[in-house]
Formats: C-alpha cells, structure tokens, sequence
C-alpha cells in the first residue's frame, strides 16, 4: 500500500524541472525477495527510472536485480539481502538498506565509491528523501543522523550535537561520529562544564574503538584521550586535559 503522502512526493519529484529523462514505470518486473518498499514503490507507480540533471540515476525495478547480482558477484561483496543497488551518481554506487533485522540503524539510502563498497556513507532515509535533497526541495527532508552531525559539527552547535549523538549511527560512520563527540566535548569544556565535557569525549573514543581494526583497539583508545587532552588544553581546561591524560593507559 502507498500512501496518499508519499505518492504525492514522487509524483513531484518526477515532474521536477531538473528530472532530464523519465521512463514509463514498468509495473511488475521486481524480482528480488518481497514487495519493494514504498518510497520505490511510490516512484516507479510514476516512472520506469529518472536521471537528474546533475547525473544521478534512479533505476527502474527491472534493473535492480540484475545490477544488484552483477554488482556483489563481480566484487565479490558479503551483502545481505536487504542491501541492494538503486542507482548511480558520478563515481557513486546508489544502495538501498531495508534493516529489515535492525541490525544497521535502521538502513536508509547509502553511498559507496565504486572502487570501495563496502564504506557505506548513509546520507538519506529513502529514496524520496535522497531525490529531493539532489532537487534542492523545500522543505527539506529529515536528515539522517550523520548528515545532521557533520553540520553541527561544522556550526559548533551544541544543542542538536547532544540530541544527534543519542542517536545509533549507521556502521562505517564511527570516525565522523568520534570528531562530532569531540566537538561537543570542546564546547562544554569551553563553557566550563567539565562533567559534560568529559562525558562527550568518552562518548568520542567510544566511537574510535568500535571503528578499529582488529587488534588496535587499545591504541585507538589511547589517541582518542590524547586528541581530547589537546582539545581541552586548547580551550583553557587544563584540570580536564589532564585528566584525560590519566585514562591514557597504553
């Protein structure tokens, strides 16, 4: 079933000026397990594949399993069936995650490079919301939490820091993760508030640990309380950098 909310955004996306070419839809030709999900659902009830203006590349539902299978053979890729290959952009793999097992944050739309694919960058929930960031759409829609944590990161903001860091984060995300913690550790401290800010830059070598390699966890950890030492040093904290100094145990 799709509901009267979501076709009304496909149907807007593919009556977009910036849509270059649009393709019958092509109902009935999905062949993977299960129906597909409503957001592609939504968007080939109106269109068989879109391209964009600025090269992205929606497929239609006869391409996905094919692509898919070609995809995972040919770089011999360990994805699950949830995983699955919905378009392209420049050099960019398009992936859908359904999660149907929540094992991943609750999945989304992922892009991957072509020459790494398995380094997922998570960068909408669905593939509507995907379209109508690359359409400049207002209002915009909701942002993923890595999306929303490299912005706050950026504006130093600490509020939706503290709110998006509560949040899971898609795996592979754990360095970006880690700066934006440690971001919020710099302003709590600048703002004096030590306990806060110590618990933030735990929080930031959390991130670094879970992101290791095999075996480097500890050093990881051990760069992650430095990093934290520096940046409390860095804004007059000097009682927090050195006890950040103190958990340096390798």
């Amino acid at each position: 079933m799709i509901h009267d909310e979501t076709s009304e955004r496909a149907a807007r996306i593919c009556a977009a000026e910036a849509v270059t070419k649009r393709r019958p839809p092509a109902r009935g030709a999905w062949d993977l397990e299960g129906d597909p999900p409503e957001d592609l659902a939504a968007i080939w009830a109106q269109a068989g594949g879109l391209e964009l203006g600025d090269g992205t590349r929606l497929l239609g539902p006869e391409e996905v399993g094919p692509a898919t299978k070609w995809l995972t053979e040919e770089k011999s890729l360990g994805w699950d069936g949830d995983l699955f290959v919905v378009g392209e952009r420049d050099d960019l793999v398009i992936v859908r995650d359904l999660d149907r097992a929540g094992l991943r944050a609750g999945g989304g739309v992922l892009e991957a490079p072509s020459d790494g694919l398995e380094a997922f960058q998570r960068v909408a929930w669905d593939v509507l919301g995907y379209l109508e960031a690359r359409l400049g759409f207002e209002p915009a829609p909701r942002q993923t939490p890595e999306i929303e944590a490299q912005k706050a990161a950026s504006q130093k903001d600490a509020a939706v820091l503290t709110r998006v860091l509560a949040e899971p984060f898609y795996p592979g995300s754990e360095a970006m993760a880690a700066h934006a913690a440690l971001v919020l550790g710099e302003i709590l401290a600048a703002a004096g508030d030590d306990v806060a800010a110590m618990r933030a830059f735990v929080r930031s070598v959390s991130f670094r640990v879970q992101g290791a390699r095999r075996g480097a966890e500890a050093l990881e950890r051990a760069a992650g309380f430095r990093a934290a030492a520096r940046v409390a040093e860095s804004v007059g904290a000097k009682a927090l950098a050195e006890a950040c100094l103190t958990r340096v145990d390798v």
